[in-house]
C-alpha cells in the first residue's frame, strides 16, 4: 500500500521528500500484472483546470486555486511524453520547484492530475479488475486505486492512494498509510486490507537527524516494536538483506500516545503571531520585507510538518499513519550529498526497482509467519475514531 501526498514536500526542521514515492513503486507493481503505457498524452488547461490525458487513455483532472496562466500552461506542456507515474521528477522538470500549503498551487495542481491520470489508465484498460474509490473526506480530492496481485505465488491485496487537496493546495492525508477513511475505507474493505498486516510504502525524503552524514541514498525500514507489527518489519529487512539491497531498520520510529502534532501546531502559530505582531509595529520598508520573508518560509515549508494531518489522529497512529498492529513501513533516506545537490528529492525508475526488489522478498517470509502477524494485527488493532476530524 502506498501512496503520494500530491504537494508534501516539505516540512520542519528541514525534512524535504517526494511523497509520491509509494504510489510509484505500487502501480509499477500494478503494471508489471496489468501492462499500461501511463506516458503523458496531452496536458490541456480550461479556466483553472488542468487535464491529463496518457497514452493508454487515462485522464486526470485537477484545479489550481487562484487559475494558471497562459505561462504556466505552457511550463506544464513539457510534461507531454514523460511518465505519470514519476510526476515530481516531471512536474520539477516542468517548474523547477514545488511547495504545498498553497504556495505553488499550479506544480501541486498539475501533479493531482497526473496521479490521477495514471490510476485512470488502469481503470481505462482493465475496469473488472480495479477497485476504485474518490478519497471523499472534507477538502480532499484524491482517489484509491486496488487490485489483487500475485507476488511469488501468494496473493497480495495492493492499493495506490492519491492524497490531495482542492485548489493545489493540500494534501489533507487523514487517509495516509494503511488509515481507512472516506472512500478508501470502502476500497480497504473490498480488497480485505483492513484487516490484513500491511507494507507501507512511504516517501523518498532526507531527514537531517538521519540523513545528513550518508553518501548515498538507502532505504529504510521504520516501524515502531511496541505499537506496530514487528513481523512485517522484520520480513522487510530479511528481504532487505536477500535481495543484496543496502537498508536502515529501526524498530523505534512512530511513536504513540503523545500530542507532539499538536504541540508543533501551537508554537507554529505562536511563532506565525509574533511574526504579525510585529508586523503590525513595522516601519520600514526593509522590516516589513524581513519579516514577510521569513513567514513565507514558515508557511511554504515548515508549515507542511503540521497541516498534513489532524492532531488527534496523529496521536493514535504517528506520521505514518499505520492502524496500531497492522504494518511496517518502506521508505527511502535520501543522503546529504544528494539533497545539497538537487535541494528537492524525486523518486527515478531505478529507486522503485529496489524498493520492489524488497518488497518482493520480503513477501515469502511475511507469509510464512502470517499467523503470528495476523494475531498482531487482533491484539493491537484499536477502534479508530469517526472521519470528523
Amino acid at each position: 500500500m502506498g501512496h503520494a501526498g500530491a504537494g508534501h514536500v516539505h516540512s520542519h526542521s528541514g525534512f524535504i521528500q517526494d511523497d509520491t514515492a509509494g504510489f510509484a513503486v505500487t502501480v509499477t507493481l500494478m503494471a508489471q500484472a496489468y501492462p499500461v503505457n501511463t506516458t503523458v498524452k496531452t496536458v490541456t488547461v480550461e479556466g483553472d483546470w488542468f487535464t491529463v490525458t496518457t497514452e493508454d487513455g487515462g485522464a486526470g483532472k485537477a484545479h489550481a486555486r487562484r487559475g494558471i496562466t497562459p505561462y504556466e500552461a505552457e511550463l506544464a506542456l513539457r510534461t507531454v511524453g514523460a511518465d505519470a507515474i514519476f510526476n515530481q521528477q516531471i512536474v520539477l522538470e516542468a517548474f523547477g520547484r514545488i511547495y504545498g500549503q498553497g504556495v505553488s498551487e499550479v506544480p501541486v495542481a498539475l501533479q493531482t492530475a497526473l496521479c490521477h491520470a495514471v490510476m485512470n489508465t488502469f481503470l481505462a484498460k482493465y475496469p473488472e479488475n480495479f477497485v476504485y474509490e474518490d478519497e471523499s473526506l472534507a477538502g480532499t480530492c484524491g482517489g484509491c486505486l486496488g487490485t489483487v496481485l500475485t507476488i511469488d505465488g501468494h496473493p497480495v491485496s495492493v492499493m495506490a492512494t492519491l492524497n490531495a487537496a482542492t485548489g493545489g493546495t493540500g494534501p489533507i492525508e487523514d487517509a495516509e498509510g494503511n488509515l481507512a477513511y472516506g472512500g478508501k475505507g470502502v476500497a480497504m474493505q473490498r480488497l480485505g486490507l483492513d484487516k490484513l498486516p500491511t507494507i507501507v510504502l512511504e516517501s523518498k525524503a532526507y531527514v537531517p537527524a538521519a540523513c545528513s552524514e550518508l553518501s548515498a541514498d538507502v532505504l529504510w525500514v521504520r516501524y515502531n516494536e511496541e505499537a506496530d507489527n514487528p513481523v512485517v518489519g522484520k520480513a522487510l529487512c530479511c528481504g532487505a538483506h536477500d535481495a543484496s539491497v543496502v537498508t536502515m531498520c529501526s524498530n523505534t520510529a512512530y511513536p504513540r500516545g503523545g500530542k507532539e502534532l499538536e504541540t508543533m501546531t501551537h508554537q507554529l502559530g505562536e511563532r506565525i503571531a509574533e511574526l504579525g505582531v510585529a508586523l503590525s509595529a513595522a516601519q520600514s520598508s526593509v522590516e516589513k520585507v524581513s519579516l514577510i520573508g521569513e513567514l513565507a518560509v514558515l508557511v511554504s515549508q515548515d508549515a507542511g510538518g503540521v497541516t498534513f494531518m489532524s492532531s488527534a489522529l496523529n496521536t493514535l497512529v504517528g506520521g505514518g499513519g499505520l492502524q496500531p498492529g497492522m504494518a511496517a513501513v518502506l521508505s527511502m533516506a535520501v543522503s546529504g550529498v544528494n539533497i545539497r545537490r538537487w535541494h528537492i528529492p524525486a523518486v527515478s525508475p531505478m529507486d522503485v526497482r529496489q524498493y520492489l526488489r524488497v518488497v518482493t522478498a520480503a513477501t515469502p517470509h511475511l507469509v510464512a509467519n502470517i499467523d503470528e502477524a495476523t494475531q498482531l494485527v487482533r491484539a493491537r488493532q484499536i477502534l479508530m475514531p469517526p472521519d470528523t476530524f
